[in-house]
Order: C-alpha cells, then structure tokens, then sequence
C-alpha cells in the first residue's frame, strides 16, 4: 500500500479511535465526571495506538518491525508523560493538588503526540523532522503535524482556564483534553492538504 494510504488509512483510524475512547466509551461524561472519564479513555487509547502501529507496519508492508515500533512506542510514550507531566505544573497545572487530573491528561497528550508518531516514522528520521522541522516525504509530514497540533491545542486549551467565566468547561484539563483532541484532528487534516498540495506541484514540476 503507498505511504498517502497508509498514512490516510491510519489517520482516520485514529480520529475515530480519540473521538470513540474520549466520548463515547465510559458511560461518564467528559464535563461532568473528567477522571472516571479519562482513567478509562487512557488506558483504550493506548491500547488502540498500540493496534494502529502494528497495523501500520502491516499495511506498509515490514511486519517484521511491528514489534520494535511497539516496544519503543511504549517506552517512548511513559517517558514523555512523565516529562509533560512536569511541563504542565511549570506551565501553571497545580503542583498538590489535583495530581490525578494532571497525570491523566498528561498521559493523554503524550499517548496523541508521541504514538502516531510511530505509526509513520522511521528510526531514523526524528532528528530530522522534529529538530529541523523539515519533513519531506508523507509518513514525516502526517507525524509531524498531528504531534505539533496536539500539543498546540493543548496549550490553547489552557487559555480559558484562568478565565472567571464559572463553566463547567473549565474545569481542569477538560479544556485541555478536547482542545488536544480537536489538534490532532486538524493535524491528520492538514497533513492530507499538505500532502496533497506538495505531490500536485511535485508532478507539474516532473511535466
């Protein structure tokens, strides 16, 4: 299957999969009952992600890497929630209180930025599109932009927060997790503008 499938295929997966685990797997309601929610829709989405990698390596072909894409995607993924955990309390989430709320959405931010990453990227490719911000081929666009909108929408979402509005919305990270959702979402569509967009010019050049 060619990489624009591929990466189509996994992104649409994966925004069923966020909206599926996030809204309509617990019987709780996001709004009303934020941990019961996300202490359920966590653990699915990391299971699921787990499922979109091996399927990935699946359609392009290389099974054989599913299992080393898994095992680096796990490892990867704890890390990073510990690391945003602390970037979050520095960037104002409360450091006692409310503990469980921020490792819950730390976790959920990592699990949207840092999986589908590995459902598109080769080993050897991080440096270049994270570091450089010089994605080229479709695999590093689509990873690219769905990592930089989640955690876009994460910090937009941290905009209401301070906001005297009295919402049930902003309570903390409801916010935060669906602005993170709705990121990811724009990040699978705007890696298929951008990709569409580059491989349209890219034939009239080769004509």
């Amino acid at each position: 299957m060619k990489p624009f499938g591929v990466e189509l295929v996994i992104g649409a997966l994966s925004i069923g999969l966020n909206y599926g685990a996030t809204f309509k797997l617990t019987t709780t309601s996001l709004l009303k009952d934020p941990i019961p929610t996300l202490s359920t829709a966590v653990p699915a989405l990391f299971l699921g992600h787990i499922m979109l990698i091996v399927l990935s390596n699946v359609l392009r072909g290389t099974p054989n890497k599913a299992l080393k894409s898994v095992g680096y995607s796990i490892l990867a993924t704890l890390l990073s929630t510990g690391v945003l955990h602390v970037l979050t309390v520095l960037f104002g989430a409360p450091l006692i209180e409310k503990i469980p709320n921020t490792f819950l959405f730390s976790s959920y931010l990592s699990i949207l930025t840092i999986m589908p990453c590995f459902e598109a990227l080769e080993e050897n490719t991080w440096i270049k599109v994270f570091l450089q911000h010089s994605p080229t081929t479709t695999s590093e666009i689509f990873a690219y932009t769905q990592a930089v909108c989640a955690l876009s929408g994460a910090w937009i979402g941290a905009i209401v927060l301070p906001l005297d509005w009295d919402r049930d919305w902003q309570a903390w990270p409801i916010s935060c997790v669906i602005s993170t959702y709705v990121g990811h979402a724009v990040g699978v569509m705007a890696a298929l503008v951008w990709s569409s967009v580059k491989a349209l010019f890219g034939k009239k050049k080769s004509e």
